[in-house]
């Protein structure tokens, strides 16, 4: 009888062995889970920093693209004008030939 009490406290020993090392596991889940959580959120302000340095730079090129246009445009009418003023000098002497 007494040989089966031994026994019987062996097996709560090792169950209870078994439950501390799993209880441990799980602090050390806990844990790394929490480091993760922490990495996550830098991880999320860097992307936040990301994305307005992107969109700074995006609304700058947008506002160069413009300039370039408009200056394109003044480029094109003041050929125009000169080509214009070309035509209408070829016309006199043509008519003066």
């Amino acid at each position: 009888m007494e040989q089966i009490l031994h026994q019987i406290l062996d097996k709560l020993q090792v169950v209870e062995n078994s439950q501390l090392d799993m209880r441990k596991d799980i602090h050390d889940i806990k844990t790394e889970q929490a480091e993760m959580r922490k990495e996550l959120g830098g991880l999320k302000g860097e992307q936040a920093e990301m994305r307005k340095e992107v969109a700074f730079y995006y609304g700058t090129m947008m506002k160069k693209l413009d300039e370039v246009k408009t200056e394109l445009s003044s480029e094109i009418k003041h050929i125009s004008s000169v080509q214009k003023q070309h035509q209408h000098v070829l016309e006199i002497i043509n008519e003066k030939q």
